[in-house]
C-alpha cells in the first residue's frame, strides 16, 4: 500500500497508537492523489463458469486469453489484447482500449515502484512537514485554555492533562474571547495559528535560554530540570511543527548542532560559556605564564574544578592546557547534558527529532533566525484581491478606486514609518506573522464590505479573509481607519 510522493511511491507513516483503517485512509486521502495497491498474487483465477449457472439474455463478447505485454523498439507498449478492424468502432474496441489504458497504468505504477526502490532523492521540507502533519487526527480535539499574557501556563496544563493526545487537532481558547461562540463554531485554524505564534514567542522568553533573541542557547536551571520544563518546551516546538504552526526561529547555530548531533560532536570554546565569572576564572588559568602563577590560579578555582570533575594537580606548565580544555567543555556543554536530554526527548514527539537529525539542512531555517523581510509584494502574493462584482457595475467601479489605496497602504507600511507593520496586517488577517511552511489553508484573500458602512477593516481569521471598508472618499481616511482597526484588533475566539 503506497502513496504518491513526487515521482516516488512511499509507504504511509503512522504515528503512535494509530491504526491504518478505513476511517484514517479517508481522512488522509480526501481530496488527494490515488492510493496504490499492488497485489502479491492474481486476484481472479482463470476458471470457467458452468453455462447452467448463467441466466442472462445479454450476449457477452468473447476475448482471447491475455498475452504478455510487449514493447516495440521505440519503447511503446503493445496491447496484450489484439484490436481488430471490426472492433474499432464498436463495443469491443472501447473495452480493448480500456484494457490498454489499464495495462499502461500498471506499467507506470511498476516504474514508480522501481524508482522508489532505487531513487535516493532526498525529500523536500514540504514533503517532510506534510508527513508530520498527516499524523493529526482531525476528528478529535485537544483543548488549550490560554491567556494571551501567559500562554505557557495554559499550554503546560494542557500537556499535563491525562487525556492529552498530541495527535488530536489543537483547539486554542483565548480567555479574552471566551464568549465568542459564533467565531468558534467554524474551525479553519485562525486562532490555532495565533496560538502557536504566541507560544513560540513565549518559549523564546523563558529563562531556560541564554543569549540574544535571535541566537539562543540552553542554560541549566535546576528547577527546570526538576519540573521537566525542558521536555515540555521540546514538546511545544514539536507540536508546532506537526500542526503546521512553524518553527521557533531563535536557536543559535551551536544550539542547533547540539540538538542534531549532541555535545560530543562539537569543539567547545570559552565563548560558549555563559557565566562571565567562570569565564574569568578559566582565563586566569589560561593566561598563567609560569608554574607558580598557574598553581595559584588553580588553587583559587578549586570549587569550580571539583564541580567539573577536573583534577587540580599541577606538575608542569603543560597541565594548563588539560585543565582549561576540561573546564571549558564541562561548563560549555557537559552541564547541559540533562537539559539537552529532556529537550531532545520532548522533540522526539511524532518523530520530529528523527526527521530533523536526518535532514538538518532542510530544518535549519525553521529553527534558526528568520531573516527574510516581509514586503508589500509578498503580502499581495499571500493575500490576493478577490473580485466578485460584475465589470462595469457601480460596486466594481468602487473596488477599482479602492484597490490602489490598498496597494499604496502596503507600500507605506513597507517603508517602516507607520504605527503598524506588514506583519501586523498578516496577523490581523490570519493569526500568523509569517507564512507557515505548508502555507495557509484556506488561501487568504482581500474582499470589500459592500453591505456595510463600517469604516474599519474586518477579518475572518478562520477563513483568512480581510474585508476592506468602502466608505472612505480619500486615501488619508482609508489609511487612518485601517491602521486604527488593525491596532485595536481584539484577537480571536475558538479555533
Amino acid at each position: 500500500m503506497m502513496l504518491g510522493c513526487g515521482s516516488n511511491l512511499m509507504e504511509p507513516s503512522l504515528g503512535p497508537n494509530q491504526e491504518l483503517d478505513g476511517q484514517l485512509l479517508f481522512r488522509v486521502m480526501k481530496g488527494k492523489n490515488a492510493l496504490y495497491l499492488l497485489p502479491s498474487t492474481d486476484l481472479v483465477e482463470d476458471a470457467k463458469t458452468p453455462e447452467s449457472d448463467i441466466e442472462s439474455d445479454i450476449d457477452l463478447p468473447q476475448y482471447p486469453p491475455r498475452q504478455p505485454s510487449n514493447r516495440t523498439e521505440s519503447g511503446s507498449a503493445t496491447s496484450p489484447y489484439p484490436v481488430t478492424d471490426d472492433s474499432i468502432d464498436g463495443q469491443d474496441g472501447d473495452l480493448n482500449d480500456g484494457l490498454m489504458m489499464i495495462q499502461d497504468e500498471r506499467n507506470d505504477v511498476d516504474a514508480a515502484i522501481a524508482l522508489s526502490l532505487t531513487d535516493n532523492r532526498a525529500p523536500s521540507l514540504d514533503e517532510l512537514l506534510r508527513e508530520l502533519n498527516s499524523q493529526v487526527n482531525g476528528e478529535e480535539v485537544s483543548i488549550f485554555n490560554v491567556n494571551r499574557d501567559d500562554v505557557i501556563d495554559g499550554t503546560l496544563r494542557g500537556l499535563k492533562r491525562r487525556s492529552f493526545n498530541p495527535f488530536k487537532r489543537v483547539s486554542a481558547v483565548f480567555s479574552s474571547s471566551i464568549c465568542a461562540e459564533a467565531e468558534g463554531a467554524v474551525d479553519e485554524g485562525g486562532p490555532t495559528r495565533e496560538f502557536f505564534r504566541l507560544l513560540n514567542q513565549a518559549v523564546c522568553r523563558l529563562p531556560i535560554w541564554f543569549g540574544p533573541d535571535d541566537s539562543k542557547m540552553l542554560t541549566l536551571k535546576s528547577t527546570g530540570v526538576e519540573d521537566r520544563l525542558y521536555y515540555y518546551v521540546g514538546q511545544m516546538i514539536a507540536m508546532s511543527l506537526i500542526h503546521g504552526g512553524g518553527g521557533p526561529h531563535f536557536l543559535s547555530e551551536t544550539m542547533f548542532k547540539l540538538l542534531v548531533s549532541g555535545p560530543e560532536s562539537l569543539e567547545a570554546t570559552i565563548d560558549h560559556i555563559q557565566s562571565e565569572e567562570i569565564k574569568g576564572t578559566i582565563m586566569k588559568i589560561s593566561d598563567s605564564q609560569d608554574i607558580n602563577t598557574l598553581q595559584d590560579a588553580v588553587a583559587g578555582a578549586l570549587i569550580l574544578l571539583d564541580a567539573a570533575g577536573v583534577s587540580p594537580v599541577v606538575r608542569t606548565l603543560s597541565d594548563k592546557e588539560r585543565i582549561v580544555k576540561e573546564m571549558v567543555y564541562h561548563f560549555a556543554f557537559y552541564s547541559l547534558v540533562l537539559p539537552l536530554r529532556q529537550f531532545r526527548d520532548g522533540m522526539g514527539l511524532g518523530s520530529v527529532l528523527k526527521k530533523v537529525i536526518e535532514n538538518p539542512e532542510l530544518f535549519k531555517p525553521l529553527f534558526m533566525s528568520y531573516t527574510a523581510k516581509l514586503t508589500a509584494a509578498k503580502v499581495q502574493e499571500i493575500i490576493p484581491i478577490a473580485r466578485s462584482q460584475p465589470t462595469g457595475s457601480n460596486r466594481s467601479n468602487l473596488e477599482e478606486r479602492l484597490i490602489p489605496y490598498w496597494l499604496d497602504f502596503l507600500l507605506d507600511l513597507e517603508e517602516g514609518d507607520e504605527e503598524i507593520t506588514l506583519e501586523d496586517v498578516l496577523i490581523f488577517t490570519t493569526g500568523a506573522d509569517k507564512e507557515p511552511p505548508l502555507g495557509f489553508s484556506p488561501k487568504p484573500s482581500v474582499e470589500f464590505q459592500h453591505d456595510s458602512d463600517n469604516p474599519l477593516p474586518m477579518a475572518n481569521t478562520c477563513g483568512n479573509i480581510l474585508k476592506l471598508p468602502v466608505s472612505h472618499e480619500n486615501y488619508e481616511m482609508f489609511k487612518k481607519f485601517l491602521i486604527m482597526g488593525i491596532q485595536c484588533a481584539g484577537g480571536f475566539g475558538f479555533a
